[in-house]
């Protein structure tokens, strides 16, 4: 019985470091998305004119990008809101 009782207490101090370890293990986040540019670029000026200083509660900004096009930074992606100056296209 002593045995027993001994093996029992072994094993749960063995499986208790375990879930230690386990539980301990650091979590590996993903790294946060880069800041995006506030201000934006200078537009060329050939560029359309701004429409609005905002929209969904961000700045419009220009970008380069895409053949040039105002939009806003949401959540690190760019959101267009105009056409391609050079194209005319989406």
């Amino acid at each position: 019985m002593t045995l027993i009782k001994t093996t029992l207490s072994a094993l749960a101090v063995a499986g208790g470091l375990t879930a230690a370890v386990l539980g301990a293990a650091p979590a590996i986040a993903e790294p946060p998305p880069p800041p995006a540019p506030a201000l934006g670029e200078v537009p060329p000026p050939n560029a359309p004119p701004k429409t609005a200083d905002f929209w969904d509660g961000e700045p419009v900004v220009w970008t380069s990008m895409w053949g040039g096009r105002w939009g806003i930074w949401k959540n690190g992606s760019f959101i267009t809101l105009s056409s391609n100056i050079n194209t005319g296209g989406g």
